[in-house]
């Protein structure tokens, strides 16, 4: 049996060899359709990271019964092309909730009181910056997006003194905001909201959704243009949330106060140079999800996922259902 790892991010595999044992696996830096087919070549099942796995890719997978994702978010992969050829695909929610939130409520935060502007001020010789700043209690904190992470950040904010936490889901499961936050509302300040409603009234707003065709873009030119003077952004979700032109031109106006990124639509290196070269943007490098509890227990139940297809169980946390038949025929097949 031959499991991948298709694109090593944190540069040891302690955690899946002890999960995997005596099984071959075999480590990759795949960043291409080309060098996923080559590295996956023969393999039983794929641990993925950020590599795009294309129904090109998925169609070269011959004996390939999982692509066990590193990470909750799964966009890089198409997963409907995966199903029709008999392979489960596996994501990892829930594994960084509490340090995704913490790392949101650290950039708004920073944007607010302009920590890194003056950091920056004061190491080069100033003194007596004058930034504006703006106090935090007493406005309106939006939260796009009430999953795991957007309910642990409304949960850490409760002692900031908010006059309002608006709180809205994209995907238009208005009763999940409900009932989920049904108990805590009657103690707790929280709203549920219209996202048209929640981006006209809020001061700050944080997004914590998947990307989907109905959130992608869904900060906008025209979403950013209802929003109020001065608002401030923080993004910890996906980059593609964001339109980055839109973003950019609204803080280069003066339109956005600031805004706080981990994500980006490019990621690397040369992620939004433009963005980069703005004085109220504060930017961090995809690592909102990273602690080093979380990161071992992500790359455990990554490889576990895939540990239970490969040994006929269904997996914990499936993000589509293979047809049967296929992967069946498909096992008999390359047996």
């Amino acid at each position: 049996m031959k499991i991948v790892i298709s694109d090593d991010r944190f540069g040891w595999t302690d955690e899946e060899r002890r999960v995997f044992g005596d099984v071959c696996l075999v480590t990759a830096d795949c960043h291409s359709e080309r060098s996923l087919i080559e590295a996956c070549a023969g393999a039983d099942g794929v641990l993925l990271n950020q590599a795009p796995m294309t129904a090109a890719v998925i169609r070269t997978l011959e004996r390939c019964r999982v692509i066990s994702r590193y990470g909750i978010g799964y966009d890089n992969v198409d997963t409907a092309a995966a199903a029709a050829a008999g392979i489960w695909v596996t994501n990892v929610p829930a594994y960084c909730t509490e340090e995704v939130a913490e790392h949101a409520l650290g950039l708004l935060l920073a944007c607010v009181r302009a920590i890194p502007e003056k950091d920056r001020a004061v190491r080069s010789g100033l003194w007596n910056i004058n930034r504006p700043v703006r106090r935090m209690s007493g406005r309106t904190l939006g939260i796009v997006g009430f999953g795991q992470t957007g309910r642990a950040l409304w949960e850490k904010v409760q002692g900031f003194a908010f006059d309002r936490i608006l709180i809205t889901d994209p995907r238009g499961e208005q009763k999940l905001c409900r009932e989920r936050g049904k108990e805590a509302f009657r103690h707790f300040k929280g709203e549920p909201a219209a996202f048209d409603y929640l981006v006209s009234h809020s001061d700050f707003i944080s997004f914590h959704v998947p990307l989907n065709e109905s959130t992608r873009r869904c900060v906008n030119a025209r979403s950013i243009e209802r929003m109020k003077d001065g608002a401030i952004l923080v993004n910890t979700a996906r980059g593609s949330v964001f339109d980055e032109t839109a973003l950019a031109d609204a803080l280069a106006s003066g339109k956005l106060a600031a805004a706080g990124l981990d994500v980006f639509e490019h990621e690397g290196p040369d992620a939004s140079r433009r963005l980069a070269a703005l004085p109220n943007v504060v930017l961090t490098d995809h690592s909102a999800y990273y602690s080093a509890e979380s990161v071992s227990e992500l790359k455990t139940r990554t490889a576990l996922n895939a540990r239970d297809v490969l040994e006929g169980r269904i997996p914990k946390t499936p993000v589509n259902r293979p047809v049967e038949s296929r992967a069946a025929l498909r096992r008999a097949i390359t047996a």
